[in-house]
């Protein structure tokens, strides 16, 4: 454990060994929790969406949503994990994300919020010094820019019609807090130091967070959306820093 640095570069799963292993596989297991459940949401939307364009896209995206959790499920097997017990202890994806699946405008807000959320994470896991995981991420990466693309194109049709905006805001008030929660996790603690110190990520949770925060607001502006107040994540008990306060104060009703 000692002899991994964030410098080092682990080809085989047989380098992974020690307490650094049991972090790389509590990072992939919360990344496979979060690309299944997505996986199911997009599932779900090929019913709720209201047009055969809505429906086709849906369709694709959980297409490529399961690609992502079939890598991650395949590396976790290389590790001599059991990924099929890992995915039966997460909460079923309704529950996970917070969303109403028979709800097109639920999936909506979470194809706006989520993916981008989890492109900031595989930014980091692309630069992770166990390659196997950081080699998988790129074609993860791009597949979540074109999810979040449509995202925002969602938001857009939604914000001409101001009733429908206003419901947006509701959807995202919920979504928002729980997806801080759910994909950057804990703010500060051992794991992070040993993530950074092993160079399974490259930035700290407060960078991260703070840079999926700001590049929200860029896209949420012109719309009229705003970010929650603070109060819906205390309320969950989402671990903010002052500095991601500031970025959700900074564009509040």
């Amino acid at each position: 454990m000692s002899q991994i640095t964030a410098e080092s570069k682990l080809r085989t799963p047989a380098e992974a060994a020690g307490d650094y292993k049991g972090l790389l596989v509590r990072l992939m297991s919360r990344q496979l929790f979060a690309e299944t459940a997505t996986a199911e949401v997009f599932g779900k939307a090929v019913t709720a969406g209201p047009t055969w364009a809505d429906k086709y896209l849906a369709a694709e995206f959980a297409a490529e949503e399961a690609r992502h959790s079939q890598g991650l499920y395949d590396l976790l097997i290389d590790l001599g994990e059991d990924p099929e017990a890992i995915i039966a202890a997460r909460p079923d994806a309704d529950e996970f994300w917070q969303l109403d699946l028979n709800n097109w405008l639920d999936i909506a807000v979470f194809n706006f919020t989520v993916d981008r959320a989890g492109s900031h994470q595989i930014m980091e896991y692309r630069q992770s010094s166990y390659l196997p995981w950081a080699d998988s991420q790129e074609v993860v990466l791009a597949d979540e820019e074109d999810h979040y693309d449509n995202g925002v194109e969602n938001l857009k049709e939604f914000a001409k019609d101001p009733k429908k905006l206003a419901q947006f805001q509701t959807i995202f008030n919920r979504v928002l807090p729980n997806c801080v929660k759910r994909a950057f996790g804990r703010l500060a603690g051992p794991d992070n130091e040993m993530c950074l110190a092993t160079g399974l990520k490259r930035n700290p949770t407060e960078v991260i967070v703070n840079r999926y925060l700001a590049e929200m607001r860029g896209h949420m502006e012109g719309p009229g959306l705003k970010f929650p107040p603070i109060a819906a994540f205390e309320a969950i008990k989402c671990e903010l820093a002052d500095s991601s306060k500031e970025i959700l104060l900074s564009l509040q009703a």
